[in-house]
């Protein structure tokens, strides 16, 4: 996952997520000019026109934590790698045997040490592909070539395993897609894996690889196509033993009727670790996505001491919290989101 400003005192921006909200930031490529700072309000207190008793489903915290172990055990994922592909064919036959249409989305990164090209692919599996009404469930499935992040310069060459920052997004949407088949929801879901969200090398090097290449064939296809994304949401870092997600900025900005829906969801299920206050301003896998106009929230807790050192490893992770964020995520798919207006 990427980075946001953490009372650092470097000046210059080591990652990608930022805490910065600034008029005439170009992001990533997408040539989106934010045009004003606006000021930014957690939703509490509002509710959604949606009515029903919310029904999540009996998420399984053992068995995803395991799936996270799974993918741990494969080593470092970077993208365009043996392992990565590993990673990515495991994910494909559990889908498959949970009934989803498997279609990969491949494009070519460069990588920014090498020079050399990658093949790099997301991974879509589609439940109800024939449904026109859609929503996205994703994560980010590679980890970042080192831990940059270590204070001990010795180490920031080591071995990064990612298992929050990667690994812990993978392993709910595999647990999430046991339980879609008994799910009685009206929409089709997307359960979508980026490839190449960090590819970078200290300074050197681009994000958000598939998410971009995602919604520009999102885009491409818009005239095409007979549906569209009513709403989508972005899994990263949830496994935190200690997990507390607040309210992303940039979610708040670009789809604030899906983080309401999100926490009106977890205040009605008491799931305390769900903190309705805004939290730091993220840039993940959720801006191309929004500017792609799929209105999507990034649920993430990044506030988590390990991320990018190598102590990121399935010890400091919590099946718990994973099921936490799944029982919320299955609730509202239940339900469904507000139809956005066209």
């Amino acid at each position: 996952m990427s980075e946001v400003m953490k009372n650092r005192t470097s000046t210059h921006l080591t990652g990608y997520r930022t805490g910065i909200i600034a008029s005439g930031l170009i992001i990533l490529g997408l040539c989106f000019v934010m045009t004003g700072e606006k000021s930014m309000q957690p939703v509490e207190g509002q509710t959604t026109q949606k009515t029903g008793t919310l029904k999540p489903a009996a998420i399984d915290g053992g068995r995803a934590y395991q799936y996270l172990k799974d993918i741990c055990a494969i080593g470092p994922r970077t993208a365009g790698s043996a392992a990565n592909e590993r990673q990515r064919l495991m994910v494909a036959e559990h889908f498959k045997k949970n009934g989803l249409t498997i279609v990969d989305q491949p494009f070519i990164g460069i990588d920014p040490a090498s020079r050399e090209r990658k093949n790099m692919v997301n991974l879509i599996g589609s439940w109800k592909p024939e449904r026109t009404r859609r929503i996205l469930l994703s994560a980010h499935y590679d980890t970042r070539p080192f831990p940059d992040e270590e204070t001990d310069p010795d180490k920031r060459r080591g071995r990064f395993i990612g298992a929050n920052d990667g690994a812990s997004g993978v392993a709910l949407l595999m647990e999430i897609a046991n339980h879609l088949p008994k799910m009685e929801t009206e929409w089709g879901v997307d359960l979508v894996l980026f490839d190449g969200e960090e590819l970078v090398y200290g300074d050197k090097g681009d994000y958000f690889l598939g998410s971009r290449h995602f919604a520009r064939q999102y885009l491409a296809e818009k005239k095409t196509r007979k549906w569209d994304y009513e709403a989508g949401l972005v899994l990263d870092m949830v496994a935190d033993k200690d997990l507390m997600i607040t309210q992303e900025q940039y979610s708040l900005e670009y789809a604030p009727k899906v983080v309401r829906e999100i926490w009106d969801a977890a205040e009605k299920l008491g799931e305390r670790r769900f903190r309705k206050r805004v939290g730091p301003a993220v840039l993940d896998d959720h801006i191309p996505l929004n500017q792609a106009g799929i209105p999507t929230a990034d649920i993430i807790d990044f506030d988590y001491p390990a991320w990018h050192t190598v102590d990121d490893v399935p010890e400091r992770c919590s099946g718990e919290s994973m099921a936490a964020v799944g029982r919320v995520v299955t609730a509202w798919l239940e339900l469904g989101p507000t139809p956005k207006r066209r």
